[in-house]
């Protein structure tokens, strides 16, 4: 913002010079915590990078929220799910105000953060036995070592219950102190990974630096989650060009399309249409 544009703001908010550090609550948000009954979940996810908050909701809550996402996931003989659902329900947009959620959010990535993803997965029986890979951090377009502040959290609204056998989340304890991803070597190893373990209708949630997986389901029925991510509010372009369409960019060089935000997987309309670059922008996020 230009110094003149800044003057031209009679009511702007001062700008504050101290940073406050991971975990220093204010008495207000302190005062929230304890009132929604989430003094241990704060602890736990502090302790070890990862969380469980239970009973966000009625129980009858959770079951019209897995009927919501069996209805918006597309029919498949295999693991199914569905994303970009905010609009696709009116229980996912309820989600996503949940009182218990919008207070951890603040906790892990601050005032002002921004949903970042909402999507569903559907997981059947998959095998007779568990199987490893797929061990990362959700961070995976910031480079290590990873900020002291977090930068991203995800919540798993588990509409079944959570069980290894069941194909729960899978994580490594304390591995978010750590601050960087798993190398190859790790994330075949899985050393000292457990599997999360809860009731239906809890929330299984972590900070975006710890180490996790999915789980492979041995049983029968099926694994429905929601999977709620937030992201800190920061590093957004102060100018917005999203107006400028593909006839402006026709007779531009590549350089421009890259620095406009076109070639990049985050933040697009249909999502999904753009999994073709999202191992460009991960990688190019962390050169």
């Amino acid at each position: 913002m230009s110094e003149e544009t800044a003057a031209d703001q009679p009511k702007a908010q001062s700008l504050i010079h101290e940073t406050r550090q991971p975990f220093d609550l204010t008495d207000e948000l302190q005062a929230k915590v304890d009132a929604l009954g989430l003094v241990d979940s704060v602890e736990h996810v502090k302790a070890e990078g990862y969380g469980y908050i239970y009973e966000p909701a009625p129980i009858a809550f959770t079951q019209r929220l897995r009927e919501a996402i069996l209805r918006t996931a597309p029919e498949s003989d295999g693991p199914r799910g569905m994303n970009m659902l905010l609009n696709k329900d009116p229980v996912f947009a309820e989600v996503v105000l949940n009182p218990k959620i919008l207070a951890m959010v603040e906790i892990l990535c601050g005032k002002g953060a921004l949903l970042s993803q909402l999507t569903s997965t559907v997981i059947p029986k998959q095998a007779d036995a568990p199987r490893k890979g797929g061990l990362h951090a959700d961070q995976t377009w910031t480079p290590a070592l990873f900020p002291v502040h977090n930068q991203t959290a995800t919540f798993c609204w588990a509409c079944d219950e959570y069980t290894p056998e069941g194909g729960s989340t899978r994580v490594v304890p304390n591995s978010h102190k750590l601050r960087r991803h798993p190398t190859a070597e790790e994330v075949a190893a899985e050393e000292g990974i457990i599997s999360t373990v809860c009731p239906a209708g809890t929330i299984v949630f972590w900070n975006g630096s710890i180490w996790h997986s999915g789980g492979t389901r041995t049983i029968g029925g099926e694994r429905v989650v929601l999977h709620i991510t937030f992201s800190r509010l920061a590093m957004r372009p102060i100018e917005n060009y999203d107006f400028l369409g593909e006839d402006w960019l026709e007779d531009k060089p590549y350089e421009m399309r890259v620095m406009l935000g076109r070639e990049d997987f985050l933040n697009k309309e249909g999502t999904m249409a753009h999994m073709d670059k999202i191992a460009q922008t991960m990688n190019w996020a962390k050169t």
